[in-house]
């Protein structure tokens, strides 16, 4: 065994107790080696003379020879037992971190230089040596700057979150390391792509070209982001999305019938006659666990139509939600509304990929068909069988109708909505900080389109309710919102389908709110939030600045990119007047106009640790765009702010 090559027993991770997803209670971290050699749930360690006869050290951790094909690999298997193909060490590798995907940087009044980041590693403990960026598709190559953070700590030999630190000695490498590159923006306006490549101390180099194989692993071709110019501005594409998300450069290239693999990305190389593009089915996740058979009748599920053991129905399956119901980001009352239900057309519509592939482990049986028949029933509410006139709109368990009373344009891309309720005294019943869902039809195919919003009228407003929508139009290269530009296009009268309230937060007032269900006092809030992200923002930042009895502290940071983009600034400043001492609302802009007297830039970590210090007593509310979710997600708990005290809308 090489003594310099590195291996840890694991049962703490940054200070604390492993986690069951990280391996809890023990777990092989073997740096350099790939990551199905660091076990997860360790029991115990054989140390052997021969390669591992494991069925995932055969079967999976393997890369075949390019030209074995799936039908070969699996009628001969040969090739799986040949341990020259077997993976042990990473390859070499690097990726581009900024610009993000779907980044914009303006060409006018911005910065005139960006600096790009990303990351790089080499296997077996090798040292990346060197990381070059290329901005004319790999004629020509700038170099990057690199820090290593691992040698920060060559420097010591002291125990260290629980652990011996025993740096010191070794020469390998082991983490990431970091690359910068300062670069004109004059000079990625003049560029289609940015390509970036590593190479380690044995000066091995990343290839231009992925290598095809049976089960895909270990590719390090150049990774590139590609750059689009749309009026005065760049943006920027990564080549895929994590996990099951949609978006980036391939798929585009792929539907468009491009060849991944034909080493230009997928671009026709001249005289190249354009391939017909494949429409590529996408694979539909199953939601079934597989063996249940189980048929279930329509008295079986009325029993499960409360918050005991809540049953609820998707495409004919029926599912238990109670597992679930802590975890669920809307909060259990969104699956406790659901109970004895059909909610096909809000599940399919709201719920990722992801989600839905997580379903199996939930999946009870399947409703005979009876039951389909009775639920299959229109189950649109337009009043109480009493004939009263209901106080309250909303219905958690059944969709109200409500006609479009007028339409107020704001800015060029944004609309306020208003809709007359059933009478003039009638309320909405959203309590402040749960949002409801709208149905409309696509005026095309009449499919129905589900989406999520929070109102901007007072709670208390009877009669009509307000909504504040962006609209996301198409552009040439970027499909836009289906359910915003089905909205914009909806004529007055048009009837439009409600239901709710969802949500897991809930202001009560006074410093008090729920969360799931359970009560916590809070001292202050600190808001964040981006473009129609500021409509739930608005709703408790509105309730706690018009009670003058209310010693709950507001800070509101609001993100934009143009001084038109700010949603709801006049009322919100409105707010702030006179209680200056319990709030204020911070604007932020990436394209600030000259004489702007507000902050410039994106809302980041540095931001937040500026205007709001870390403590117990600080809960934070945040809705804007996934990417803005995830960066401040992440700011936050480096500056040791617990998941307990962050809430996403």
């Amino acid at each position: 065994m090489d003594p310099n090559k590195g291996m840890m027993l694991a049962y703490k991770m940054n200070g604390d107790i492993l986690r069951p997803d990280h391996g809890k209670p023990l777990r092989a971290v073997i740096p350099g080696q790939i990551g199905g050699r660091s076990v997860k749930w360790l029991k115990r360690l054989i140390v052997t003379d021969a390669p591992s006869d494991n069925w995932y050290h055969i079967y999976d951790n393997r890369v075949l020879p390019t030209m074995i094909s799936p039908d070969e690999s699996a009628s001969n298997p040969k090739w799986w037992t040949d341990d020259r193909y077997a993976i042990y060490d990473l390859s070499t590798n690097s990726a581009i971190a900024s610009p993000a995907h779907e980044e914009q940087l303006s060409l006018v009044g911005g910065p005139e230089r960006y600096v790009a980041k990303g990351y790089a590693y080499g296997g077996g403990g090798r040292r990346i040596t060197r990381v070059e960026i290329s901005l004319d598709k790999g004629k020509s190559w700038r170099l990057a700057n690199i820090e290593y953070p691992e040698d920060r700590y060559r420097d010591c030999e002291k125990y260290l979150f629980g652990g011996r630190l025993d740096m010191s000695w070794r020469e390998s490498c082991f983490c990431w390391c970091f690359w910068s590159l300062d670069i004109p923006v004059v000079d990625l306006g003049g560029a289609t792509d940015l390509l970036v490549r590593a190479m380690d101390e044995s000066m091995n180099v990343q290839p231009r070209d992925m290598y095809w194989s049976v089960l895909g692993m270990m590719n390090n071709a150049w990774f590139r982001v590609t750059i689009s110019k749309e009026g005065d501005f760049l943006r920027f594409e990564h080549p895929t999305q994590p996990a099951l998300m949609p978006g980036g450069w391939m798929e585009r290239v792929k539907k468009a019938g491009g060849n991944l693999v034909n080493g230009y990305w997928g671009e026709k190389l001249g005289g190249e006659e354009a391939e017909e593009a494949v429409q590529e089915v996408a694979k539909e996740v199953s939601m079934k666990r597989e063996g249940v058979n189980r048929a279930v009748t329509i008295d079986e599920l009325r029993k499960h139509d409360g918050e005991q053991d809540p049953w609820f129905v998707v495409n004919g399956e029926v599912y238990s939600g109670t597992s679930f119901m802590k975890e669920h980001p809307g909060g259990a009352q969104s699956i406790i509304s659901a109970a004895g239900l059909d909610t096909t057309d809000e599940f399919m519509a709201i719920h990722s990929e992801t989600a839905k592939s997580m379903m199996p482990g939930y999946h009870i049986g399947t409703l005979d068909d009876v039951a389909q028949k009775i639920l299959s029933e229109p189950e649109v509410a337009s009043g109480n069988c009493t004939g009263e006139p209901e106080p309250i709109f909303l219905h958690p368990r059944a969709w109200k109708s409500a006609p479009l009373h007028s339409k107020k344009c704001v800015s060029a891309d944004t609309r306020i909505f208003t809709f007359r309720l059933a009478h003039e005294a009638q309320t909405v019943g959203l309590p402040i900080g749960q949002h409801l869902m709208i149905r409309v039809r696509d005026p095309v195919n009449r499919e129905a389109i589900i989406r999520s919003y929070t109102p901007i009228s007072d709670p208390q407003k009877t009669g009509f309710l307000d909504v504040l929508v962006k609209v996301y139009f198409d552009s040439e290269t970027v499909k836009g919102g289906k359910m915003s530009q089905a909205m914009d296009k909806l004529p007055i009268g048009s009837s439009v389908d409600f239901k709710g309230p969802i949500g897991k937060f809930e202001y009560l007032g006074q410093g008090m709110c729920t969360v799931s269900g359970n009560r916590r006092k809070v001292r202050k809030f600190l808001m964040i939030c981006a473009g129609s992200g500021v409509t739930p923002i608005f709703q408790v930042f509105r309730a706690v600045m018009s009670d003058k009895a209310d010693p709950t502290t507001c800070t509101v940071l609001n993100g934009n990119r143009l001084v038109e983009d700010i949603l709801c600034k006049e009322d919100l400043d409105a707010m702030v007047k006179g209680n200056e001492d319990r709030g204020k609302v911070l604007y932020t802009l990436t394209k600030a106009p000259e004489g702007w007297q507000g902050l410039r830039g994106r809302i980041d970590g540095d931001l937040v640790k500026k205007h709001c210090k870390q403590d117990g007593e600080t809960m934070v509310l945040i809705c804007g765009p996934e990417p803005l979710e995830k960066a401040i997600h992440s700011a936050m708990r480096e500056q040791g702010w617990s998941d307990e005290q962050i809430l996403f809308f």
